[in-house]
């Protein structure tokens, strides 16, 4: 028995990033050295080393003089890495054509293609819906899940594995809403999540309010309730002078109760500003001492805390204290059913919901830096009904405690007294909100679409598609014996409240799931068998990296959702697609196996915006977009040497926001460079109306009426810096961005003047029939077969 707790309790080591590296890098070796070595010998000898001996060291002292040119680290093989952005179907449908071209054996030449040289395979949010499916077909079924495009002759005709696996892909594009569940499913599992949210918050409001009113009724605050200043007979007297309608409702007078109540808090008021006041004039007064105060620098940054906290005592209490009035001034005495308060505040309540779904789902989209003054004034009026709401969630939740309050002391018997604190204890402790939040239906619609098992005929239920799935944890990939490019999926910490200036800046930082390892650099890393109580699957890990929407967090850290008050809403009401997982790091790590996350722990502090630290026992995980929205991040920090990008964000406005910010963070935190030295290939070729740059006469209008790109690709050089033991080196990005260009199929330019949006539609857009996965699919294959094809740019590549 002794030994049983023993295992069952012991914790799981954590582990710094440089091992988690070292053992991916074990892992690659192994499976690359059978996958490809002994296939591809003559390119090794031959190509690759002409590449490793003279091309790139003739390359470094051209360009890069102050770098060894002899210090390529990958000399054996090439190590490549692909990329997959975020943007939900749309995405995963441009990267499913990417990820055809590169792997076509006609377009590679007389090397091999460029899909057999990859090592990793770094996917975000709808990007990972490709990569997920590309890694468990391969992984655990040795079989490629996007058809056979050598071989390829209509889905009628094509019968093998690989193209009936694509067929299915692309007739469920509208995967929230399955033809055996549809609309009217999605809506109930998401009131599912709602009802159960709202009840278990209100319940411990209630609660909290129920034992506040027991206590005023014992008598003990007494002596604070009959103070000189502020006191129940000096604001019952106030009340009676003020308007009637402030003083009763229909000749009914407020009772005492709700005075003494509302005394208590204004009391609480008062002796903060009598502090805050007390405080600036010693504070003023300290100043006289000139020389002491200048150096004081902890006494100031104290005092400015401690005005800060009295601040919002203050208005806290003031919250408090006007519920009670409020109540009466709305409800009356008593609640009625029939009460007209009861309806115009419910119609509050629903304008301030409403509202601030709109906005949560406007946060899926990036943020944009020139936002119309119309967003703006949309913004504030979401967040003043978002108050209005949160106000009339706490007048409920009053009303609650007192009609309970009010049957005890009517009744003396405490049965209902009795049942309503432990309902409101029991509901809030039991039940998972990792298990009833839409992030379970999100998830499960995602592995019965991306994950089916290829002996499961798409006519079977929905139980039947994702069982395999469902039961197959994330480990279990690391184990199979077939070889796929090393998946890592990536997922954004929360950490909107953290000690380190950096993560608490960013609202958070970059999370790894992988058949390996879990974790962050904030948290460090553990075995994936011991992250999540070892039941982290790829169907589960796949759901996360794509939890666009979800509280305390947004596109690179931005967005509306950050601000507490839509984040206390959204909480409150259960919109969340997050997962609540224990913290790596923490040394009660080992109570994963006893409890999961519930409403009243972590749920209630989030709600309040306490917790998301780097030591937090549990962690809030969502959306990898919400830190890095292109992948490039960890395949950067693992200092990978080719790393190709499918970029199909969202970007109307051809603004490279995604990019931008992982470049950005890249160069901050390793101090890698990324540059586009070479004019044939810049970023300058990609934007939209390029291509009518450099065009002619008739050419010029077509061009133009499509705002034709110059390329769908670009390619640059990638700046490692010296790093420890690890000498600076040149490595190579190229950067495949969803644009219109020339050549591309006839059907693309019929649907971009039919969806002049394409290819940037919404990312709030997840319900792709046939022809709009399609027109994705065939845009990504197309612009990389471009790339395959130019023979000097593939030159620029080993």
């Amino acid at each position: 028995m002794l030994k049983w707790l023993a295992e069952r309790f012991a914790r799981c080591e954590p582990v710094k990033v440089e091992t988690v590296m070292s053992k991916e890098r074990e892992y690659i070796e192994d499976g690359q050295s059978r996958a490809f070595d002994e296939s591809h010998r003559a390119y090794l000898e031959q190509h690759y080393r002409t590449f490793t001996e003279k091309e790139y060291p003739d390359y470094v002292r051209a360009h890069y003089d102050y770098m060894d040119p002899e210090a390529y680290p990958h000399k054996k093989r090439p190590c490549y890495g692909l990329a997959l952005s975020g943007g939900g179907i749309r995405s995963a449908s441009f990267a499913t054509g990417v990820i055809q071209a590169l792997r076509n054996r006609h377009l590679a030449g007389n090397k091999p293609p460029v899909f057999e040289r990859l090592a990793y395979l770094s996917t975000v949010s709808g990007g990972g819906y490709a990569g997920s499916a590309l890694t468990w077909y391969q992984k655990l079924f040795n079989c490629f899940p996007f058809g056979n495009i050598e071989t390829f002759a209509g889905s009628l005709r094509s019968q093998s594995e690989e193209d009936r696996i694509l067929s299915y892909i692309r007739q469920h594009g509208k995967y929230l809403t399955p033809s055996h569940l549809g609309t009217a499913s999605l809506i109930g599992n998401v009131l599912l999540s709602v009802t159960h949210s709202v009840v278990a918050y209100t319940l411990l409001f209630g609660l909290a309010f129920l034992l506040f009113s027991i206590l005023i009724t014992t008598g003990v605050l007494d002596p604070l309730l009959n103070m000189t200043v502020i006191s129940t007979t000096s604001v019952e007297s106030l009340l009676e002078r003020g308007p009637r309608m402030l003083a009763s409702i229909q000749d009914e007078a407020v009772s005492n109760h709700r005075i003494a109540f509302s005394v208590f808090f204004l009391t609480l008021a008062l002796i903060g500003t009598a502090l805050f006041l007390a405080i600036v004039f010693l504070y003023g007064l300290s100043s006289y001492f000139a020389t002491s105060f200048s150096r004081a620098y902890c006494y100031r940054v104290r005092i400015q805390r401690t005005l800060g906290l009295l601040l919002k005592g203050i208005a806290t209490a003031l919250f408090f204290a006007a519920i009670p009035l409020v109540a009466h001034l709305v409800f009356g005495t008593h609640l009625s059913l029939n009460d007209p308060g009861l309806f115009s505040s419910m119609a509050s309540g629903l304008a301030g919901v409403l509202l601030s779904i709109r906005q949560f789902r406007l946060n899926t989209e990036a943020a944009s830096n020139n936002q119309s003054r119309s967003s703006w004034i949309t913004r504030a009026l979401t967040i003043v009904a978002a108050m209005l709401f949160t106000f009339f969630v706490f007048l409920i939740a009053y009303i609650t405690a007192e009609y309970v309050h009010e049957l005890y002391r009517g009744s003396g018997d405490p049965s209902w007294l009795l049942l309503f604190v432990l309902l409101a204890v029991v509901v809030p402790l039991i039940v998972n909100i990792n298990q009833v939040s839409p992030h379970k239906m999100y998830r499960d619609r995602l592995m019965e679409t991306f994950l089916k098992a290829p002996e499961v005929a798409p006519t079977e239920p929905l139980c039947e598609r994702g069982k395999a799935a469902n039961a197959t944890t994330l480990a279990d990939i690391a184990s199979a014996k077939s070889w796929s490019p090393y998946h890592l999926i990536n997922c954004n910490i929360i950490l909107n409240n953290a000690i380190t200036p950096r993560y608490r800046g960013r609202l958070g930082d970059s999370f790894l799931l992988s058949p390996l390892y879990c974790g962050s650099l904030a948290t460090d890393y553990i075995d994936t068998r011991g992250f999540a109580n070892g039941s982290m699957t790829l169907a589960t890990a796949m759901s996360i990296s794509g939890a666009a929407e979800n509280p305390h967090s947004g596109v690179a850290g931005a967005g509306g959702v950050t601000s507490p008050v839509l984040s206390f809403l959204a909480t409150f009401l259960g919109l969340r697609l997050g997962y609540w997982a224990f913290n790596p790091n923490h040394p009660l790590l080992a109570l994963q196996r006893l409890i999961g996350p519930n409403y009243l722990f972590p749920g209630f502090r989030s709600l309040f915006n306490y917790g998301h630290t780097e030591h937090s026992l549990l962690v809030e995980l969502s959306d990898g977009g919400h830190f890095d929205n292109t992948g490039l991040y960890e395949l950067v920090r693992r200092r990978t040497p080719v790393i190709i990008l499918s970029d199909a964000s969202a970007d109307p406005g051809a603004t490279f926001d995604d990019f931008g910010n992982a470049v950005e963070r890249i160069r901050v935190d390793f101090g890698v460079s990324i540059r586009f030295p070479h004019e044939s290939y810049n970023m300058a070729g990609v934007l939209p109306g390029s291509q009518a740059a450099s065009s002619e006469n008739s050419a010029r209008i077509y061009d133009e009426k499509y705002q034709l790109s110059e390329r769908g690709y670009a390619i640059g050089d990638i700046l490692y810096p010296d790093a420890g033991d690890n000498k600076a080196f040149v490595g190579r990005l190229v950067y495949i961005k969803s644009a219109m260009t020339r050549h591309l199929p006839g059907d693309l330019y019929s649907y971009k003047l039919s969806n002049p949006s394409y290819p940037n539609q919404p990312t709030s857009d997840q319900f792709f029939d046939e022809r709009q996965f399609e027109a994705y699919r065939e845009l990504g294959y197309q612009l990389t077969r471009q790339l395959l094809s130019n023979e000097e740019a593939m030159k620029l590549l080993p």
